[in-house]
């Protein structure tokens, strides 16, 4: 008895497969798309030591940041569903902002794409797809580090060299200076390798609606 509900148990565990289609996994991908939203209009602020510099001493003092999450989120999306279904992700939230609804940052609407930020939905989709690939080859502590690292600078070089665009062509301009960029991205990389490690037990949970039917069950179909 013990073995016979091991092995029906097991049949719900995720053992590094594939992410396959089903009304499960459709279920997930629109979960991820209504995460997605929220995060881009969540606001994060929070305080935490910081070391400054200053007459030749070092000081502690206090730092105060405004996370956005919503790269956090592309890689916890891109951990769950893999590249191809964490594209898919990214691009029902980019027909949504054009077409249904003003889920972008700053509004929505196919005029968007003249706005410096819409750079970065579209870092959304590459990042999806490098860290989905990195992250189904082997979950371990090497590759979230990877995946998360080429997924936010990705997701920041694509934004930057799409406002580099723009303002070639004199639409419109943005560009935050270095240490700006260096900070949002380490706040980014912290995050998001916090939200690939999450990801691990969510993705064994949520493995029990994306898998297929356990074979004891299509047997009797």
């Amino acid at each position: 008895m013990n073995k016979r509900l091991k092995g029906e148990f097991e049949e719900f565990i995720y053992h590094g497969e594939k992410t396959p289609f089903s009304f499960g996994t459709v279920a997930v991908v629109i979960f991820c798309v209504v995460l997605l939203i929220c995060a881009t209009f969540t606001k994060i602020d929070f305080s935490h030591p910081w070391f400054t510099f200053s007459g030749g001493d070092f000081s502690l003092t206090s730092r105060s940041y405004q996370l956005i999450p919503q790269i956090p989120v592309v890689i916890f999306t891109s951990a769950i569903l893999g590249a191809r279904f964490g594209a898919v992700v990214m691009i029902l939230y980019l027909l949504v902002g054009f077409f249904v609804w003003p889920v972008f940052g700053f509004g929505g609407g196919v005029g968007y794409i003249k706005s410096h930020f819409f750079g970065y939905i579209l870092g959304f989709i590459i990042a999806s797809i490098f860290s989905g690939r990195i992250l189904s080859t082997k979950y371990n502590l090497k590759n979230m580090i990877y995946a998360t690292l080429i997924g936010v600078i990705s997701i920041h070089l694509c934004g930057m060299f799409y406002s580099f665009v723009l303002g070639f062509f004199k639409t419109s301009y943005y560009a935050p200076s270095f240490g700006v960029v260096c900070v949002q991205v380490i706040y980014d990389v912290i995050f998001s390798f916090c939200a690939c490690a999450i990801a691990i037990p969510v993705k064994y949970l949520f493995w029990i609606a994306m898998k297929n039917e356990p074979k004891r069950l299509k047997n009797k179909v």
